[in-house]
């Protein structure tokens, strides 16, 4: 259990009052409208078992009967399948002891309540670029969802329009706007800045403004990785998806606010418990698959490409997210050093005054 000592904190004798050094984390990508709540998903949660059946029913198939008068006209069933989906299980405890209260005067208990909704949709986002590290592995997606300039055409691999719209072509004959968003970091939304092909533009109801790139809106969130050694090999990815294009739910087991005059002088702890489940349409977890521990996988082990299958019979053109991995352009690039500068604000950064 995660509580707060002495140890931890600074006693303000030399200090100012505390500051809130809250993460800078922004998780525009799981906000952005790529899940999107499902109802029924949520009344699954708290029923027996730990996979979450997702039913279909196939269309209709087959070629019509010759009409005679010598023969009947067949029957034909209509087929059907399904996709699981797997809930995880998790929980967690902050707190602080009474010592640690009492001669620091910190604001712990109003930073927990007022910071562990974010905590959580951090851990949701978390559990999203899991999940897309492990289906986009899958022999199916990576074979008609994935368009890695970086290894199809090395010599001509920057992020560009053409690459974009060659990514777009693989939802095939679908509709365009099919796929409602682009995501990506902020050193790739810098390279499409410079192509000026972003178009701001402004809602009539005076809400914030939206940035467009080729009809697409534009999500920038930095917990999109990049990856290489110098800047001159440093490779990103971008995802273009639907609305919706992953569903989701969770459910709150219980908060409990937990007093133990006992332990190290007095401490009290705020727990909570959920159940959720996460699943982009389209896929489904492998059967012959379990996590490392069986019933309770971790976002690690969603990360799995065993994990993922496409369920028989569902067409891959169901499932709306394609990932575009291309080249950086190393102008835009940080070096390693200011990475690590930017990776360690991510998680511990802006302060606000407390009381």
């Amino acid at each position: 259990m995660a509580e707060t000592h002495l140890k931890d904190m600074i006693i303000p004798e030399v200090f100012d009052r505390y500051v809130r050094n809250n993460s800078m984390k922004t998780n525009n990508l799981i906000n952005s409208g790529i899940v999107q709540n499902d109802e029924w998903l949520g009344g699954q949660l708290s029923q027996p078992g730990t996979r979450v059946t997702i039913p279909y029913i196939n269309d209709l198939a087959g070629s019509p009967d010759n009409w005679t008068d010598d023969s009947d006209i067949q029957v034909n069933n209509l087929t059907s399948g399904s996709q699981v989906g797997m809930k995880f299980y998790q929980a967690k405890a902050f707190g602080q002891t009474d010592l640690s209260t009492l001669m620091t005067g910190a604001p712990v208990q109003d930073q927990i309540a007022s910071r562990f909704s974010f905590f959580w949709n951090t851990s949701d986002q978390a559990m999203l670029f899991s999940i897309l590290k492990g289906m986009f592995q899958n022999d199916d997606i990576a074979n008609s969802k994935v368009l890695d300039l970086t290894a199809q055409s090395p010599t001509d691999s920057e992020f560009s329009a053409k690459g974009f719209i060659a990514a777009l072509s693989l939802m095939g004959d679908q509709p365009e706007n099919v796929l409602s968003s682009i995501a990506v970091n902020s050193a790739t939304y810098a390279m499409m800045k410079s192509q000026n092909l972003i178009e701001t533009v402004q809602p009539s109801n005076g809400g914030q403004a939206i940035n467009v790139y080729n009809g697409k809106q534009v999500v920038v969130d930095d917990d999109i990785p990049t990856e290489g050694t110098t800047k001159d090999s440093t490779t990103s990815v971008a995802y273009l998806f639907g609305t919706g294009a992953v569903r989701y739910s969770t459910q709150m087991y219980g908060t409990q606010v937990v007093d133990e005059p006992l332990k190290q002088g007095g401490r009290e702890s705020v727990v909570q418990k959920r159940i959720g489940c996460i699943h982009p349409l389209g896929m489904s977890i492998n059967p012959q698959w379990n996590p490392t521990k069986p019933n309770f996988p971790t976002p690690d082990d969603f990360s799995q490409k065993d994990a993922w299958i496409v369920p028989k019979d569902m067409d891959v053109k169901h499932v709306q997210l394609v990932q575009y991995k291309f080249k950086l352009d190393p102008y835009f690039v940080l070096s390693k050093k200011a990475q690590g500068v930017v990776d360690s604000s991510k998680s511990s950064t802006t302060a606000s005054t407390g009381k």
